[in-house]
């Protein structure tokens, strides 16, 4: 008797062991994992299309020197104002008081 509960027991971890060294056959991808790489890539690819890009000294189109002080200001103001947490309240005073009734 003690025989086959050991034997048993036995089986089932050796299914359970080997059933987690599989994989899931429908398991979907994820963005992250879709997207592995991709701005390595992009770095690469456009070095090779443009190998003298780095000897270009002309200034890079964009925000002027005041625009970008600006909203640099703004970004870091944004941090310093502390808000308050949400705070949820739940009323349970009448959850026993069903009215009606049978």
């Amino acid at each position: 008797m003690l025989r086959k509960y050991i034997a048993s027991i036995t089986t089932i971890v050796a299914f359970a062991l080997i059933a987690g060294c599989g994989t899931v056959p429908n398991q979907q991808d994820t963005t992250l994992g879709k997207n592995w790489g991709r701005s390595f890539e992009s770095a690469k690819y456009n070095q090779i299309l443009d190998p003298d890009a780095g000897k270009n000294k002309k200034p890079v189109a964009g925000l002027d020197g005041q625009a970008s002080e600006i909203n640099s200001a703004k970004y870091r103001e944004g941090f310093a104002s502390e808000t308050a947490p949400p705070s949820y309240n739940i009323n349970i005073n009448d959850v026993g008081n069903v009215k009606g009734g049978m």
